[in-house]
């Protein structure tokens, strides 16, 4: 389909995307990450006696954030849902939660790297 038959084809609801630059990409990534930091501080919280603190709670938010923004990042982030949805809905031991946080924290760092390659790639162009 051509630009002119593009401009002229009604729109759709469907028909809306939003799209993030790579700079956009790594400052979520860089949210997402910062959040990660938190869960094993919340965790510890969450074992004290009278704790207002819930980690499955903390992790749930973590997890809309994350759930929401994969759209934008085209299913990229399924890992790191697959791994908070995990948290919620067992009872890991902390070494457990501390690998699979680890292990999630690697994923956004990987991704932010690949994004900023990314970004240092387009400007060799420019």
């Amino acid at each position: 389909m051509t630009e002119k038959e593009m401009a002229q084809k009604p729109l759709k609801e469907n028909d809306f995307k939003v799209i993030l630059s790579p700079l956009e990409k790594i400052k979520c990534l860089q949210e997402i990450l910062s959040k990660l930091k938190k869960v094993l501080y919340v965790y510890d919280k969450s074992l004290e006696e009278n704790s207002k603190y819930d980690y499955k709670v903390f992790c749930g938010g973590i997890l809309i954030y994350v759930s929401s923004s994969n759209i934008l990042f085209e299913g990229e982030l399924i890992n790191l849902i697959i791994a908070l949805n995990g948290i919620i809905n067992n009872d890991f031991s902390k070494a457990e939660l501390k690998r699979i946080v680890f292990e999630s924290k690697n994923q956004v760092e990987y991704l932010i790297s690949q994004y900023q390659n990314t970004l240092m790639e387009k400007g060799d162009q420019a």
